[in-house]
């Protein structure tokens, strides 16, 4: 199996993820989606909007777009997965558009912090699918906390659906 194979693969498990948390946050009360549960981002929304924040500011810079640093701030749950549904649209066509020769060409942006990086396509992709399951992870944890049923977002639950 190839890079592109593999790419392909980690984005399609990064949308049926995505698509699984938003799922198991529906039904989570409003009040408890904004408390401050005293994480890096605040609350389970604030953390969502975070992973779509940097799934967003990453994919711009895949395509050559300008990259916002800011992290959505929504307020409710309903605005932000519109929004989410938008950008795995976006995501879904720079997937299928993807080719081992974009894969392999170096891409140069600058960091959050200042600092710019050149480094071939895959990298970077890679660790926006790594840092959305990260926080997902965190989503997960604050749901346990919160007395809802966690989704399970597993790679292999994905490979195994």
């Amino acid at each position: 199996m190839g890079v592109l194979t593999q790419t392909r693969q980690l984005l399609l498990y990064t949308l049926w993820a995505d698509r699984t948390c938003l799922d198991a946050v529906r039904g989570v009360d409003p009040e408890a989606l904004t408390r401050d549960a005293g994480v890096s981002f605040g609350s389970l929304l604030g953390t969502l909007c975070h992973i779509l924040g940097s799934q967003r500011r990453w994919l711009a810079r895949f395509t050559g777009q300008q990259a916002t640093m800011d992290d959505p701030g929504f307020q409710d749950l309903e605005p932000l997965a519109a929004a989410w549904s938008e950008t795995a649209s976006e995501l879904e066509f720079f997937l299928a558009s993807l080719t081992e020769e974009q894969l392999a060409a170096e891409i140069t942006w600058v960091d959050t912090e200042g600092p710019v990086y050149t480094r071939p396509l895959w990298q970077p992709v890679c660790h926006m699918v790594n840092h959305s399951t990260y926080h997902r992870g965190q989503v997960v944890s604050l749901l346990r906390q919160l007395g809802y049923e966690p989704p399970e977002t597993d790679l292999i639950r994905f490979f195994l659906k």
